[in-house]
C-alpha cells in the first residue's frame, strides 16, 4: 500500500532539460524521506515475486530520439572468447562469444563511443529459426556449478519449456523460496523474440542461515536455431545472488533495460553495486547505462518514478557504519537520473543531522548556494541544539559554536545586517577569549568586522580574516579532523566572498 501511494503522487516536473529537472529535483527533498519507505517496497523494484513484470511504455520525454549516444562496454573478462557465429551443432547449448559480464565488484567499465561512421551490422539473431517446443526433459543436475550455464543452454535448445526448467532449478536446489527466477516475457534485444532470462543459487554452496548466498543471473537468446548465454553476472563465492529490479523500458526509449544489483560483503559492512543495461545490436552485447558504479553501503536499491515524468530512476539507500576512520557517518540517498544519454547521480539527498558536525556541513551546503537565511538558521542550530551528538573530538561542541558564530557574523555582514554582525560578534568573542578551543574564530571574526567597518567590502574584510587563519592552522585542520566519510575544507573557504 506504501509503495501505491508513492506511485500514485501526482508530482510534476515537466521541464525541458536535465539542469532544469535536476533543479527541480533538489525542491522534491521531502519526497526522497519517503523513498526510505519505498525502499522496503518490493511490488517494482523486485522481479520474481509478482506474476507480470511490466514494461513501461511511454512516448519519448527525456531521450532524444535518433540521437548519437556515448556508452560504456563491457569487458568480456572471465568468459569464453569465441567468435560471433552459428552455435556447433553437436553441441548447440555451449557458450560462444561475445558474452557480456557483470562489473560489480571484480572489474571496471571501460569507455567506448559508437562513431556515427560505424556500418550497421544486422543484429546476431535468427527470430524466424528458434528451436521448436519439445517435450525435452532436464538432464541431471551438472556436478559442478560452473557448468550450469551449458546444461541450460542445451536443454533450451533442443526445445524444453521454460517452466519444467524452472521447476527442475527447484529441484537442483538452484531457486528457493529465498530467491531465484524464470523470466522469459520480455524482449530484450529488440529482434521480435523474448530472451530468457534466469537467476539462480549456486546449490553446493547455499546455506539458508547465511546472510549472503552466491549465484548468478543468465540471459540466452535466440540464435540461429538454438540458445546463446549473451549475458552472465561474475560466478563467484563472495557475490550474493544477482537481484532484478526492472525488466522493462525505464527511460521511455521503447527499448527494454535489465536493472540488477549484486551484494558483495566484508568484515563490517556489505556494498551493493547497481547496473542498468541496454542491448547495443551493433557490437552485439549488453552496454551498462549509467555512467559510474551505483553504490548502496548497508542498504538496498529501488525503481519508481519520483518525478512523474514516466522516465523511471534509479535509488540508492546507504547506511554506513561509523568508525574511528571513517568518522560519524550519515545516511543518505542518490538518485540516478535519465539525461537523454545514460543515467547520472543527479541527487544526494543525506538524512536529518545527528552529530553537530552534520550540522555543520548543512549550514555550509545552504552558505555556499547563497541561501542565507537557510544559513543563518542552520548555524544557530549548530549552537543551540543540544540533541545533536559529539564525536571522539576534545572541545568539539565549544569550537563548532565558535565557528557557527563566525559564520553568522561574516553572512550578517553580506546581508547587510550590520546590527546583527555587531551583536553576534560581541557573543563570539565573549565566548571564546584567548586560550579556549574557539579562539581562533573569535580572532578572525573581529579581523573581518574591523576590516570592514573601515572599507565597507567584504572581500578585503574575508582576506585580512585568512591572513588571521593562515596563522591558527587549529581553525581548519579540527574540522578536517572527522575522518574520510566526511568533508574537507580548505582554508579559502572559511570566508569565501
Amino acid at each position: 500500500m506504501a509503495c501505491a501511494i508513492l506511485l500514485g503522487m501526482d508530482i510534476k516536473f515537466n521541464l525541458p532539460s536535465f539542469q532544469k529537472k535536476l533543479s527541480r529535483l533538489w525542491l522534491t527533498s521531502f519526497l526522497l524521506l519517503l523513498a526510505l519507505g519505498v525502499a522496503a517496497c518490493d511490488a517494482l523494484d523486485r522481479v520474481g515475486e509478482r506474476p507480470d513484470p511490466t514494461q513501461t511504455s511511454v512516448v519519448f520525454r527525456t531521450a532524444t530520439p535518433g540521437g548519437r549516444i556515448s556508452v560504456w562496454l563491457v569487458s568480456p573478462t572471465g568468459q569464453a572468447v569465441a567468435q560471433v557465429g552459428t552455435p556447433n551443432p553437436n553441441n548447440p547449448g555451449e557458450i560462444i562469444g561475445p558474452v557480456g559480464t557483470a562489473t560489480a565488484i571484480v572489474q571496471t567499465l571501460v569507455a567506448a563511443t559508437q562513431t556515427a561512421l560505424a556500418p550497421a551490422i544486422a543484429p546476431n539473431f535468427q527470430p524466424n529459426n528458434c528451436p521448436q517446443p519439445s517435450g525435452r526433459v532436464p538432464e541431471p543436475r551438472p556436478t559442478s556449478f560452473a557448468d550450469f550455464p551449458a546444461a541450460i543452454g542445451t536443454y533450451l535448445s533442443d526445445g524444453g519449456p521454460t517452466a519444467v526448467m524452472e521447476s527442475e532449478l527447484r529441484n537442483w536446489g538452484a531457486i528457493t523460496d529465498a530467491g531465484g527466477v524464470v523470466q522469459a516475457n520480455t524482449d530484450l534485444t529488440g529482434d521480435g523474440v523474448e530472451e530468457i532470462i534466469i537467476t539462480l543459487f549456486n546449490p553446493f554452496t547455499y546455506n539458508p542461515d547465511s546472510p549472503l548466498n552466491s549465484g548468478e543471473l543468465l540471459v540466452y537468446g535466440c540464435d540461429n536455431g538454438a540458445y546463446r548465454l549473451i549475458y552472465s553476472t561474475p560466478n563467484s563465492p563472495g557475490l550474493a545472488l544477482p537481484i532484478l529490479h526492472r525488466v522493462g523500458d525505464m527511460n521511455g526509449d521503447v527499448k527494454a533495460e535489465l536493472a540488477y544489483d549484486i551484494q558483495s560483503c566484508g568484515q563490517t559492512y556489505c556494498t551493493r553495486e547497481g547496473q542498468i543495461l541496454t542491448w547495443n545490436p551493433i557490437t552485439g552485447v549488453f552496454e551498462p547505462l549509467n555512467n559510474a558504479p551505483i553504490v548502496a553501503i548497508n542498504g538496498r536499491l529501488g525503481v519508481l518514478d519520483i518525478d512523474g515524468d514516466g522516465i523511471l530512476e534509479l535509488t540508492a539507500r546507504s547506511n554506513p557504519l561509523s568508525d574511528s576512520a571513517s568518522g560519524p557517518t550519515r545516511a543518505q540517498i542518490d538518485v540516478w537520473d535519465w539525461t537523454g544519454k545514460n543515467y547520472v547521480l543527479a541527487v544526494r539527498n543525506a538524512d536529518e543531522p545527528h552529530y553537530r558536525i552534520h550540522a555543520v556541513h548543512d549550514a555550509d551546503a545552504a552558505f555556499a548556494v547563497s541561501s542565507w537565511r537557510t544559513a543563518i538558521t542552520d548555524y544557530a542550530r549548530v549552537r543551540n541544539d543540544d540533541t545533536l551528538l559529539a564525536w571522539i573530538l576534545p572541545g568539539e561542541r565549544e569550537i563548532l559554536r565558535a565557528y557557527a558564530a563566525f559564520k553568522m557574523v561574516i553572512t550578517y555582514a553580506r546581508m547587510r545586517d550590520g546590527v546583527r554582525a555587531e551583536s553576534t560578534l560581541a557573543v563570539l568573542v565573549a565566548e571564546n577569549p584567548e586560550g579556549t578551543p574557539g579562539a581562533g574564530y573569535s580572532s578572525m571574526g573581529q579581523a573581518f568586522m574591523n576590516d570592514y567597518r573601515a572599507s565597507n567590502n567584504l572581500s578585503t574584510a574575508c582576506q585580512t580574516a585568512l591572513g588571521i587563519a593562515n596563522g591558527r592552522p587549529e581553525v581548519v585542520t579540527y574540522l578536517n579532523s572527522y575522518g574520510y566519510a566526511n568533508r574537507v575544507y580548505a582554508v579559502s573557504e572559511l570566508c569565501p566572498f
